[in-house]
């Protein structure tokens, strides 16, 4: 799963008009005004009724417990579900997107779906570009050796993974698979050999978000806080410093991209996460991907309900 160079990059239309240094963000309220270069707000219309009616405000969550916060996140309580899609969403479509934690071999997934349904959730559905490869029947969008740049590009390639085989990014993917909420799984690769800057991680999730909402303005989109790892076979412990440094900034991005209509929601799977659930401390044995599931069970069951 270490970090790949790539052969070939291929922008598109979509993502060079978005820019990789997120010149404008399409938030739910339809404009998408860009304001020196940076993240604009909206300007309405006079008449109160060209705004949409605001859901619920929420903005980043943790989830080790269904009832543990941090103080810098907003609680998501066991009454509120559902209220963070819109009213005409009653089965939401969710996608993951992500590097081999989420694909091969990331089997959290089943867990997941066995947790959601012990606990009589079942009206969602995944969807997404693969099928899944430890047995749960979960579709997702995941790729292994990907980073989180690899996904703002239309399309893009892993050839010391996956040869000239070529992977569809963000907008294509929504795009075909309409979800109406995606979960963000990437950052194992960013951070793996433990120099890389954390602003531009959260730069490309920033985009990620804007290519979601440019399709779909009211999407719902529920990022990962990564579990902890420690790359290269358990020995650069400078990646588990990384990976905590962008755990850490990831609140406070968070509540800067969430939106009324379209909320960004932080996914805790750092907290209560070992690095040695894993042979190499950074792929889950089955322990990990227990505790994954868990994890993001807790995360999630109180919106899905």
């Amino acid at each position: 799963m270490k970090r790949m160079y790539r052969s070939q990059r291929s922008p598109g239309p979509v993502s060079r008009a978005l820019g990789v240094a997120l010149a404008c963000v399409f938030v739910a309220t339809g404009c998408n005004i860009c304001m020196g270069g940076k993240v604009g707000g909206c300007l309405f219309g006079d008449d109160e009724n060209d705004r949409k009616p605001p859901r619920e405000p929420f903005t980043v969550i943790t989830s080790t417990s269904a009832t543990t916060t941090t103080a810098t996140a907003a609680s998501v309580s066991s009454t509120s579900g559902g209220a963070v899609f819109p009213p005409d969403v009653t089965r939401p479509r969710i996608m993951i997107v992500g590097d081999s934690i989420s694909a091969g071999p990331g089997c959290y997934k089943k867990y997941l779906v066995e947790n959601l349904t012990e606990n009589g959730i079942s009206n969602y559905e995944f969807v997404g570009e693969y099928t899944d490869d430890c047995g749960g029947g979960v579709r997702h969008s995941a790729v292994s050796c990907t980073t989180s740049e690899d996904y703002t590009l239309d399309k893009f390639t892993v050839p010391n993974c996956h040869g000239s085989e070529s992977f569809p990014g963000m907008f294509p993917l929504v795009q075909k698979h309409n979800p109406d909420m995606v979960m963000i799984q990437l950052g194992v690769n960013d951070v793996w050999d433990g120099s890389t800057p954390i602003s531009p991680i959260l730069g490309n999730y920033s985009l990620l978000i804007a290519q979601a909402r440019a399709h779909n303005p009211d999407i719902v989109v529920v990022v990962a806080q990564i579990h902890r790892i420690i790359t290269d076979n358990c020995q650069n412990a400078s990646s588990t410093t990384k990976a905590e440094e962008l755990v850490m900034a990831m609140p406070h991005w968070g509540e800067s991209m969430t939106t009324p209509a379209s909320p960004v929601l932080i996914a805790d799977l750092w907290t209560n996460s070992d690095a040695h659930e894993a042979d190499d401390c950074v792929h889950p044995n089955d322990a990990g991907a227990r505790r994954m599931g868990r994890n993001w069970y807790n995360a999630l069951a109180s919106i899905l309900r």
